[in-house]
């Protein structure tokens, strides 16, 4: 009787170590962040929102964009580099009007 208790016990453990080894994989697969989108995806997508983009830099984790609006007001954005996603805008006076001059500058 003994020897058929150990049996039970060392078949349960050896079943929780096979689960926990599948487990931990993929939990981890799960948790993989996104690619960084590169700055012509960023550009292409904020185009594709009416912006005409002026400088991208990376900062802070995010992508900071000057760009002028549909309305033709310098803006500053901040987006996820990963999706993409516009996490903040706010008004700026940093455009300088020659977005062509300075779109040669963004820091790759």
């Amino acid at each position: 009787m003994l020897n058929n208790v150990r049996s039970r016990i060392a078949a349960a453990s050896a079943a929780l170590v096979l689960v926990g080894a599948f487990a931990v994989p993929a939990y981890a697969q799960s948790n993989n962040t996104q690619p960084e989108l590169s700055l012509s995806q960023i550009e292409s997508r904020l185009s594709g929102q009416g912006f005409r983009v002026v400088e991208i830099e990376r900062d802070d984790g995010l992508y900071e964009v000057k760009a002028f609006d549909a309305q033709n007001r310098c803006v500053e954005l901040h987006l996820n580099r990963s999706s993409g996603e516009i996490v903040r805008s706010e008004s700026d006076d940093d455009c300088h009007g020659d977005d062509h001059n300075r779109r040669g500058g963004r820091n790759r």
